[in-house]
């Protein structure tokens, strides 16, 4: 009995996103057809739990690729109806289809001239009747133990939404590159829009010495530019090697004092270009065989 409440929402969903797999692929592709077709953004709305979800699903189209927003579609009726422009696609997500403010809101977006969807969990409601495409998001119960909090319908929404984004974003190849450009603040936009120029130590900080240099002038080197890592260029400048400082603690090991850098130095550096990006650089730094 304690488990009962879990795997009864769990049933619930897993029962929907069947349902809405058979039904609701061919809509949520003329959805994106449309979407591409127009020449605006998307403008996403609901209230309540809709709205919420609402909300995460313009977010998740504006980092996809989709210009979009959210309107909370109680505050369009008081004058945000402003943010909706000719040419726009509005998503509307309600689970009942008779929400009061998406149907108040009608007659204005006609008039705006704007194409509509609906994300509705009753395809045959009154907004349905009013709207150019219905995505159905049905679902058969809410899984809570009252079937009145909207616990199912809301992660069905959430699918739904999330479906729409991906195929808008795959349909207009949206990849890597565009994706860092809008996340330039996360790991992977850093990974993408960085070179290794951007974080490299610049030259004067880093220790450099000729093949001939002394265990002595190494380790000085190492302590004075303390990278753990001492370059050994030759006399036109070019790489040669690298000394780590683990290659210092061996020759000492060894009692290997009078050992010159040209002895001690890895005569195979893995090089890269400054202007490589920065995935590149960490993919190479993490393959073994590099």
């Amino acid at each position: 009995m304690k488990n009962e409440p879990f795997h009864k929402l769990i049933n619930a969903v897993a029962d929907a996103l069947e349902r809405f797999r058979g039904a609701a692929g061919e809509r949520v592709r003329q959805a994106a057809d449309l979407i591409l077709q127009s020449e605006g953004k998307v403008v996403v709305t609901g209230v309540g739990k809709s709205g919420i979800i609402g909300h995460k699903t313009a977010a998740t189209l504006a980092s996809t690729g989709t210009p979009a927003v959210f309107l909370n579609a109680a505050e369009a009726l008081h004058g945000d109806m402003g943010v909706v422009c000719g040419g726009d696609v509005v998503l509307l997500v309600s689970n009942s289809g008779e929400t009061e403010e998406l149907l108040r809101m009608l007659p204005s977006l006609r008039t705006i001239g704007v194409q509509t969807i609906g994300l509705l969990g009753k395809p045959d409601s009154s907004l349905a009747r009013h709207l150019d495409l219905v995505i159905p998001i049905e679902i058969g119960e809410e899984g809570d133990p009252l079937n009145l909090a909207p616990m199912c319908s809301t992660a069905l929404a959430l699918v739904a939404g999330d479906t729409l984004a991906a195929t808008l974003q795959a349909e207009r190849g949206f990849g890597e590159e565009e994706f860092a450009v809008l996340h330039p603040g996360g790991v992977l936009g850093r990974r993408l829009l960085l070179s290794a120029g951007d974080v490299m130590q610049p030259r004067p900080d880093v220790a450099v010495l000729g093949e001939r240099a002394s265990l002595d002038e190494i380790v000085t080197a190492l302590t004075r530019f303390p990278l753990g890592l001492v370059c050994v260029l030759d006399a036109e400048d070019r790489i040669l090697g690298v000394i780590t400082d683990g290659d210092v603690r061996r020759a000492v090991m060894e009692k290997r004092y009078e050992a010159r850098a040209e002895a001690m130095m890895t005569t195979t550096p893995v090089t890269i270009r400054a202007d490589e990006r920065l995935s590149s650089v960490l993919d190479v730094m993490e393959n073994p065989q590099r």
